[in-house]
């Protein structure tokens, strides 16, 4: 993996490196390079709704026309709308300016392949071995906004969940988070039949996840409750996380969504090996009720790419992620937070039950503790540590599970259980903890 690139595309604080102009402009000028031959083809370049975004968008295009791309420029459209748009579309690649869902302060760059799947980890290489070497010259202004982008992707939603208006007769509440889904959730769920009341749908700039959207919420549980309404829909900044609230105000998070959308696959016979993958972060509860119902679950890393390397690794059609990036194969090659609340609400809509049946998710308790060390040593080199591992994961076994990570940003081990016995993983993380401490504290 590149030190440029993080798991979702180059990220950080707008205007500052690597968001600054010259190291936009120089990526610009890199992709086209790197493109070559496919430069007889446009890029699909969008972005969210943060002050920064156009901006960002100007010097990449800028660069990238001057070098000899072509560029077609959506405007504000969701990260998975450039995504399902780029499969089929004739684009050499897609480019999207967005921090999906960071505050508005930040801002990032996200290269998808003409697949509509992230830049493979080579090609992410290339340019940053590139990047410092290549000087940007000339400046071509934006392309007038097509607008026709965003209609066309409604479309493509819409025609994924099926024939008729599967939504008629709810009143539902969407959470657009101020962000690039402004304005496409409440039009694409009017279309499949709701009523429809939106909040933080009204981006300024700086509103974007404040306080609103898949990463709070709240809010949109309350207004649920106020407008007696059959449920609501939660996205994040770039519309790739979702979340659900019923009608109880309860929130459903990617854990009960991956359930929901798992059962009704395999009822449908579109379950391939009965196989659902989900990162190490997902509640041991979510895993027991797939095993319940003969489904089993794969783990992987946390991060929408490691979700969809895995899922083609072991050849699964559901993944995702508790934060409610989920990815459906059938449909998508990345989370769709659009998508993804469409095709639940549907679900329980055509089975005549309320949201709050989708998911009868029980979840296990968890505990916590971040153990300051000196140095980050491989666990299994470390035998009272193993041991000690080991004997937890005997008495959990079948009944809850260990994670033991250390944190990629600070000087710290994690020591994660899960289990049915609060008393019992509290005591078994303690005890783990306490080696760790011996050991590298």
């Amino acid at each position: 993996m590149s030190t440029l690139f993080g798991t979702d595309g180059i990220r950080g604080r707008a205007y500052s490196p690597p968001l600054d102009e010259d190291t936009v402009r120089r990526l610009g000028a890199v992709l086209a390079e790197l493109l070559g031959r496919r430069t007889g083809r446009p890029v699909l370049l969008g972005g969210d709704t943060r002050a920064s975004t156009e901006t960002l968008a100007r010097w990449f295009a800028g660069s990238f026309q001057a070098a000899g791309g072509r560029v077609t420029w959506a405007g504000v459209l969701p990260t998975p709308a450039v995504s399902q748009l780029l499969r089929g579309g004739g684009y050499a690649a897609g480019v999207v300016i967005s921090a999906s869902h960071n505050p508005a302060h930040d801002n990032g760059i996200k290269i998808l392949e003409p697949s509509g799947e992230k830049l493979a980890d080579a090609a992410e290489r290339q340019i940053e071995a590139r990047i410092g070497t290549v000087r940007s010259t000339g400046d071509i202004a934006l392309p007038p906004i097509d607008r026709s982008l965003a209609e066309l992707y409604l479309g493509l939603v819409v025609s994924s969940v099926g024939d008729g208006r599967p939504l008629a007769g709810l009143r539902l509440v969407v959470d657009a988070a101020n962000g690039a889904a402004s304005g496409l959730a409440e039009g694409l769920l009017e279309r499949l039949g709701a009523q429809v009341t939106s909040i933080a749908s009204a981006p300024d700039g700086s509103n974007i996840n404040a306080g609103c959207g898949a990463t709070a919420p709240g809010r949109l549980a309350e207004r649920v409750l106020a407008e007696r309404a059959d449920g609501g829909l939660a996205l994040d900044g770039d519309a790739d996380r979702a979340m659900l609230v019923d009608e109880a105000g309860k929130v459903l998070d990617g854990d009960d969504i991956l359930l929901a959308w798992a059962r009704q696959l395999a009822a449908d016979r579109r379950l391939p090996h009965r196989r659902v993958v989900a990162t190490v972060m997902s509640n041991f509860g979510l895993e027991r009720a797939l095993r319940r119902d003969g489904i089993e679950l794969r783990r992987c890393a946390v991060g929408d790419r490691w979700v969809w390397q895995a899922m083609r690794q072991h050849e699964a059609a559901l993944g995702g992620e508790q934060s409610g990036h989920v990815i459906c194969a059938h449909h998508e090659v990345s989370g769709d937070g659009l998508l993804t609340g469409s095709q639940l609400l549907a679900i329980a809509a055509r089975r005549g039950v309320p949201v709050s049946a989708l998911s009868d998710l029980e979840r296990f308790p968890q505990v916590l503790i971040n153990v300051p060390v000196r140095r980050k040593a491989p666990f299994e080199d470390l035998p009272p540590v193993r041991r000690q591992l080991e004997h937890a994961e005997a008495r959990l076994q079948g009944r809850g599970r260990v994670l033991l990570r250390y944190s990629g940003t600070e000087a710290l081990a994690r020591v994660m259980i899960e289990g049915e016995d609060s008393d019992e993983i509290h005591a078994l993380a303690e005890e783990l903890a306490a080696v760790i401490r011996r050991e590298l504290g």
